[in-house]
């Protein structure tokens, strides 16, 4: 079993697809499960029962470990404890604290670097040259693409909050919840919403080769712009 886990989702992905890659290549069947709605007959199914065309079988499980406590995640944990597959994979999107109990298993956690939560708590209107500053810090650091992940996800957030108040970030911790409306307070909506049809715009750009430079690049002047 194979346990990918951190905030460095761009990372933790790329690692998954490659996994993913090697046993599509193996011509091996994918069974992907959101961790949040999986029970446990399904879970047994995947794991114990032969593929239909004879081949291996890898199951992917996203979000287990993290997901709200209750029977059925009770009953899945203690399943895979008890239970070693070899053709398992769990992806968690944040930091599991406590995992050892899954013994002998290949665990890589993926972490983001301080700079890059620095520069986004760093984001307001008229401190464009200190934000500039932290983004080519963060960027030394990790790559263009997971900058902007963390800054459109930092966006809609700030969004969320300028227009609901601190119930817009439920999913989020109480601590974070009051930053981040904090933060909210020092934008009009106008401008988050600008900066997010901006975010919007380089995304379709990269995605579609239509971008004059690159994604660095792009991200130096929406910051400079602040």
């Amino acid at each position: 079993m194979l346990i990918l886990h951190g905030d460095n989702l761009v990372t933790s992905r790329k690692v998954l697809n490659q996994e993913i890659s090697q046993a599509k290549d193996q011509n091996n069947e994918i069974i992907r499960f959101n961790g949040k709605k999986l029970n446990l007959n399904e879970l047994q199914q995947a794991l114990e029962s032969k593929s239909l065309f004879g081949s291996q079988r890898l199951v992917i499980i996203e979000n287990l470990l993290s997901s709200s406590p209750g029977k059925e995640r009770t009953s899945l944990i203690s399943y895979l404890k008890k239970n070693l597959f070899a053709n398992l994979i769990l992806w968690e999107e944040k930091e599991i604290k406590k995992i050892s109990a899954f013994k002998k298993t290949l665990i890589q956690l993926f972490k983001l670097p301080p700079t890059i939560f620095q520069f986004l708590d760093s984001l307001a209107p008229g401190v464009g040259k200190r934000s500039l500053s932290l983004l080519h810090h963060s960027l030394k650091q990790s790559s263009a693409e997971m900058v902007f992940y963390m800054l459109a996800r930092q966006i809609r957030f700030l969004i969320m909050a300028a227009d609901l108040g601190k119930e817009g970030l439920a999913s989020l911790h109480p601590f974070q919840q009051g930053k981040i409306a904090r933060q909210a307070k020092k934008f009009d909506i106008s401008q988050l919403l600008s900066l997010h049809r901006s975010l919007l715009k380089i995304d379709f750009q990269q995605k579609t080769g239509r971008a004059s430079m690159p994604l660095a690049s792009q991200l130096d002047l929406l910051i400079a712009s602040l």
